[in-house]
């Protein structure tokens, strides 16, 4: 029976619940006899206090006549009866069976006397009987005992016999139950044990249908036997596939073999052991280093740890005997918590490729040799070349044909022509039709550096984000929105610097600024600057350019720095490179220049390595510097080897118009920005950007817990006055993770033998305990991270230089909005005014905080304190109203919107609808109304906006494109009928023939 353990405990159970309820039954009947015995001692006590309350003045005898009434019969009784003179008469009487009474004992109950009745009484009532006090008004006093009728239990009734019965019946009935079940069980192991034991071909019903037992058994042995066919299949299956890869690895073509987590080979199949002529034999510790080396010291270390390999990898090695060369594939393959537990190889023979590749590539490197040569000569005679006839063209094109006779005129126009035409096919000659070097022919205009500056660093993103780079664009608020130049030229300038800054960094950013500097500053750059030494006749003086901007003394001159973390220039070789290029610029010296390099192989050499250096720019940094002259200006080269460089271009401040590109806006007061941004160039330019719009703002490179606690804090004090929003830079929580990550493995790194012997025991202690500081560090930026990010009630938007595609689902939906790098600042501040708008709404305003806002406006200028409201208008996307009853809607139509530029604000049904309108209707330029909702359906709720006279455009959002939808729609007042799942193209272009900015 050990083996049917729980039936066991069942009918335990079963006959532990009997005899609780036979307990529970017979305690209560026991009881209740208990209680009807007191209850008959409590009735003959007031039954004999009624008859001696009867008696006016009793005496002994009226006691024994009362005491012979029928209901004192069955009592056993002492009663003590003790008149007004004293005189005490005992009396008592006992059952059979009783003990008698032992002395005499004096009740201690007090009995008053009340004034309504001719006596009084009292009693207690214990388990054994009823002790009572009666006294008369006449002074009689009784003192009794009543003995409580003892238990007559007659077992004979059925009240005492018959549920011990029933539950012995229950009791059998429940074993021979059990009994049956322990049968049926044990015929379902014993065919269990039948299904284990021999391995079934087909379905076989379980052998006790036959008798009577319960539908779960039949169930439980149908079930076991499918399982049992089943596994039987799987297992034949696995054998048979088990049995074909072993052939096919066996006799694969390639080389294959399998390695451990520690790198120890496990297997290698037939043409391992051809190729390596090593038979496999299981007691052997093969290692894969014992078979291949690499050529580079990172794949030979990759080599011997292979468990710090996580990902797919191909690499280039060597036998160890013969010496070929072969393409190694290894893959780990994983366990089901992610930790690695082994990897498999493929070695494949490419010894002939690399020799055919090395023969090529020698080849390759002479023609490209040819090249370099044939493009150093081809930059040259197009220089040479160029200059005389720019020359001529510049001398002949300003003569003015008034002045000359016909003959005259005719023969400038022909050499005009002609000088043309042989430039032209020098440029088609030479093919440097795209490299464009100066002419001197410009086109001056008001030019909006704003606006050039985004066009520029736009038509270079793409490239930074392909080489992982991040890109940067600020341009400061005090600095002129137009000045007087060439916009081709200066776009060529700056789009071939911002080429060579990306073209030359690996990793990092590349950044473009817009600021001013005064003639005061320029004089000290001047040294250091590409300008030749020499007095710069191109460049205006200084006196000319302070009185072209009386209003702006500083900003005499407009720096565009370009700035890049690459690989840097050292001093040498800026020496050479300005040297290179202002004899470029001087045509004059060009010619001893070239006299002094035969002389001087050195020299040459140096200026060889500048020459190639710019070929491969695309002659951009000459082209640069040529047109920077042009334009009355010069280019500065700050670099440092493997920091980056900057190249600062100066150009003189002309008429310079000051239009606001950054508005102003009330609004942006009442905003607390929380950013946590990777680049602390970029962070830099957004406090300058707050600074300057009065945005209250915490901007930082990282955060971890005790800043995150002084954050919540701060945030805390100003709950009811600002309403924060957190802006976090991408890259920053990849980084955080990746670094994480590698921390985390770092950790579990063994350390190499040969290295622990040069290393002592503090040493290694040091560089555990610093591993563990970076690795806490990480931790506690993570979790202040994930802190953050879970907190619902805090909006936040995610800044990135990957596409919106490439960001993880999972942290997309725990953020509010999305933008790109670099970030377009309109954007960012409708972002900001759109996302924080629920909580502004709720906000006191404090009257410091408008006085504040008033006297910054007034500092500004009287012309911006009139223009802060258009200012506003300006910078604010159109607002559209969503009526729509789905959330996944809801988010993806506000997700298109975001995209498009347009803010957006959600209402579930038309009801709701009507109030934002109410509430909103200045900022609301559209409303995308869906036709089906509850509450107050789409069709209801723009007749209720047609009533109220309000011609704001509505678009009808429907799933069902019909024709009766449409007509319906149109019918009562709406603009247009877009159908579901909304189309990005065609809604963009309802919103730009409805909303007219």
């Amino acid at each position: 029976m050990q083996q049917f353990q729980s039936l066991q405990r069942l009918l335990i159970f079963y006959t532990l619940t009997l005899l609780a309820m036979l307990s529970v039954y017979y305690f209560t009947m026991f009881y209740e006899i208990r209680q009807d015995s007191k209850q008959d001692s409590i009735e003959s006590f007031y039954a004999l206090q009624y008859e001696i309350s009867e008696l006016a003045n009793p005496d002994n005898t009226d006691i024994k006549k009362v005491l012979k009434k029928p209901f004192l019969k069955d009592i056993s009784y002492q009663l003590i009866f003790m008149m007004p003179s004293g005189q005490t008469y005992i009396h008592r009487h006992t059952r059979p069976n009783e003990r008698d009474f032992r002395g005499i004992t004096f009740p201690k109950v007090i009995a008053s006397l009340p004034s309504s009745s001719n006596h009084s009484s009292a009693s207690t009532v214990n388990n054994n009987a009823l002790i009572g006090t009666i006294e008369l008004e006449s002074g009689h006093k009784i003192y009794t005992i009543l003995r409580h009728k003892p238990l007559d239990i007659n077992w004979i009734s059925y009240r005492y016999w018959l549920p011990l019965m029933i539950a012995i019946m229950f009791f059998t009935m429940a074993l021979l139950y059990m009994l049956k079940r322990r049968a049926n069980w044990e015929q379902l192991l014993v065919y269990t044990d039948e299904l284990s034991s021999h391995a079934k071909d087909a379905y076989i019903t379980p052998p006790f249908i036959e008798n009577k037992t319960t539908a779960e058994f039949l169930r439980l042995g149908h079930a076991l036997s499918r399982i049992s066919y089943q596994l039987h299949n799987n297992h034949r299956r696995i054998t048979t596939l088990k049995h074909r890869l072993e052939r096919l690895v066996d006799h694969a073509p390639l080389p294959m073999l399998m390695i451990m987590r520690h790198g120890q080979i496990s297997f290698f199949n037939q043409r391992f052991e051809q190729v390596f002529a090593t038979p496999f034999q299981s007691d052997s510790n093969y290692q894969l280093t014992d078979f291949v080396f690499a050529e580079d010291e990172t794949t030979q270390a990759l080599l011997y740890k292979l468990v710090e390999l996580r990902v797919t990898r191909t690499l280039l090695v060597y036998g160890l005997h013969n010496k070929k060369a072969y393409q190694l594939h290894i893959t780990p393959w994983f366990g089901e918590h992610g930790q690695v537990h082994g990897f498999t190889v493929l070695l494949n023979n490419i010894n002939e490729m690399v020799n055919q590749s090395a023969d090529l590539q020698q080849r390759n490197q002479q023609l490209q040799r040819q090249l370099d040569e044939f493009n150093t000569l081809k930059s040259t005679m197009g220089h040479d070349l160029r200059l005389p006839l720019e020359a001529m063209i510049d001398t002949l094109e300003p003569i003015d044909p008034s002045t000359l006779t016909a003959k005259q005129n005719k023969t400038v126009t022909i050499l005009i022509q002609t000088s043309h035409s042989m430039l032209t096919m020098l440029n088609d000659m030479l093919d440097i039709g795209e490299i464009e070097v100066r002419k001197t022919r410009l086109n001056i205009e008001a030019v909006d550096l704003y606006k050039l500056g985004q066009e520029v660093s736009q038509s270079v993103v793409e490239r930074t984000k392909n080489q992982g780079l991040e890109l940067l664009y600020f341009f400061t608020p005090d600095s002129p929105r137009c000045i007087d130049t060439d916009h081709k030229r200066l776009q060529q300038i700056l789009r071939n610097l911002l080429d060579n800054a990306v073209k030359f960094t690996t990793a990092g950013y590349v950044a473009l600024t817009i600021d001013t500097v005064s003639n005061t500053e320029v004089l000290s750059i001047k040294n250091r600057t590409l300008i030749d030494v020499n007095k710069d006749t191109n460049t205006p003086e200084n006196t000319d350019i302070n009185k072209e901007n009386a209003s702006h003394a500083a900003h005499d001159w407009v720096r565009f720095s370009i700035k890049d973390s690459g690989i840097g220039i050292d001093i040498a070789k800026q020496h050479q490179l300005l040297t290179y290029l202002n004899q470029n610029n001087n045509q004059n010296n060009r010619q001893s220049q070239n006299s002094s390099q035969a002389n001087n192989p050195s020299k040459n050499q140096n200026l060889n390595y500048i020459q190639n250096n710019s070929t491969e720019k695309g002659l951009g940094l000459n082209n640069a510097n040529s047109f920077a002259r042009l334009l009355g200006g010069f280019i500065e080269i700050k670099s440092t080897v493997a920091k980056g460089s900057t190249f600062n271009l100066y150009l003189p401040c002309k008429r310079p118009n000051y239009q606001p590109v950054y508005h102003l806006n009330p609004h942006l007061t009442q905003i607390h920005l929380l950013a946590v941004i990777k680049q602390p160039l970029r962070a830099d330019y957004l406090r300058r950007l707050c600074a300057y719009l009065s945005i209250p703002a915490t901007i930082s490179t990282f955060i971890d817990r005790s800043t995150l606690q002084q954050l919540r804090e701060r945030l805390a004090k100003e709950k009811q006055s600002l309403a924060p929003i957190l802006l976090l830079d991408y890259e920053y929580y990849e980084e955080v993770n990746i670094a994480l990550s590698n921390q985390a493995l770092a950790s579990d790194k063994d350390i190499d033998f040969e290295k622990i012997k040069s290393i002592n025991t503090e040493n290694i202690a040091a560089l555990h305990k610093k591993a563990e500081d970076e690795l806490s560090v990480y931790i506690d930026r993570q979790q202040a991270l994930n802190s953050l990010l879970a907190d619902t009630a805090l909006p936040k938007i995610l800044v990135s230089m990957k596409a919106e595609r490439r960001i993880p689902s999972m942290l997309l939906d725990r953020c509010d909005g999305f933008l790109n790098k670099p970030i377009d600042v309109a954007l960012l501040l409708s972002e900001l005014l759109r996302l924080t708008l629920a909580v502004r709404q709720t906000l006191s305003q404090p009257e410091n905080i408008e006085e504040d806002t008033k006297e910054n406006t007034q500092e500004n200028s009287s012309q911006l304190v009139t223009a802060v409201d258009e200012a506003s208008s300006e910078t604010l996307a159109p607002l559209i109203l969503v009526v729509e009853d789905s959330l996944t809607n809801q988010k993806i139509a506000c997700k298109i919107l975001a995209k498009l530029g347009y803010r957006s604000v959600v209402a579930e049904d038309g009801q709701q609808a009507l109030d934002k309108l109410k509430e909103q209707r200045q900022e609301i330029a559209l409303i995308l109304m869906d036709c089906r909702m509850p509450v107050m359906d789409g069709l209801q709720a723009t007749q209720a906006i047609r009533a109220q006279g309000d011609d704001i455009p509505i678009v009808a959002l429907t799933a069902n494109n019909t024709e009766e939808d449409r007509s319906a729609c149109l019918q009562v007042g709406m603009d247009e009928f877009l159908a579901k799942p909304i189309n990005k193209l065609k809604l963009q272009e309802i919103l730009q023939t409805f909303i007219k900015n």
